[in-house]
């Protein structure tokens, strides 16, 4: 009996909220026209349906925007890939490299030699009036640094030229005067650059042994700072043998670690 009464409610209550249901659906029906003329008179149809088409044309004209940008974007890919395809396949790009400099270990010290400058293109034939060392060994068994005026003839960096001048030793008229050049033999320059006021000047092996003994040695270092010292660009000369910074010139020689002004020869 409990049951079937709890199953009566039930179905009581079902019938009941779908009566109320269709009782409100009828009421909403019987007064659409009503409702409408409401919602007319107080616009609120107009302003739902502008909102509705205001999304619709801004989302319209960022889809134009976007189409429009991709069509200016177009032609300067295009431009691109035509100069691409219009290049010469076999020319390629010039590569500039700098050589990094060279870092030399000698007696546990570390010395940094700097790396040549870059070459240049030669150029016509220059004239320069310049003046380079020679020995005069006076009476009295002196050994003297002596200027000779000299017409150099250059295409590249004349400080070249000159030191190659001087290598070669004096001419005729030098020699009748009594000049020579304790340069040792078979010297050869191999390089010579100027950087921050000093001139460094690599030389080959023979330049590290004069049979002359010191005095020999400050001889040749004389005839070489003083020549390069000439040019306004040069305040000291450091000396490389074979591209290396060295201590010494021969077993008991001159010190040629550091770059050398002719203050520092004549003071010896």
């Amino acid at each position: 009996m409990g049951k079937e009464r709890s199953r009566k409610k039930s179905s009581f209550g079902v019938v009941f909220w779908i009566a109320v249901i269709l009782l409100i659906a009828i009421i909403f029906l019987f007064n659409l026209p009503v409702i409408r003329e409401v919602l007319e008179n107080t616009g609120f149809v107009e302003v739902v349906f502008e909102e509705r088409d205001r999304d619709t044309q801004d989302s319209e004209r960022e889809d134009n925007d976007t189409e429009t940008a991709a069509e200016e974007v177009r032609p300067q890919v295009d431009d691109i890939q035509r100069d691409d395809t219009t290049a010469d396949p076999d020319v390629e790009d010039p590569i500039v490299e700098i050589e990094p400099p060279e870092t030399i270990e000698e007696d546990d010290q570390e010395i940094v030699v700097p790396p040549p400058e870059e070459t240049q293109e030669e150029g016509p034939d220059r004239t320069r009036r310049t003046t380079l060392f020679f020995i005069r060994v006076s009476d009295d068994g002196r050994v003297l640094a002596e200027p000779v005026q000299r017409t150099i003839r250059f295409t590249g960096g004349p400080l070249t030229h000159t030191m190659e001048a001087l290598i070669s030793g004096p001419n005729a008229e030098d020699l009748n005067k009594s000049l020579l050049s304790l340069i040792p033999p078979d010297t050869e320059l191999l390089s010579a650059r100027v950087s921050d006021g000093i001139a460094y000047l690599n030389f080959n092996e023979a330049f590290r042994f004069n049979t002359m003994g010191l005095e020999g040695y400050l001889a040749q270092l004389q005839q070489v700072v003083q020549t390069a010292t000439v040019f306004s660009t040069v305040d000291a000369v450091q000396i490389l043998i074979n591209g290396q910074v060295l201590e010494y010139l021969g077993g008991d020689g001159v010190y040629v670690g550091k770059p050398l002004t002719p203050g520092d020869l004549r003071s010896r």
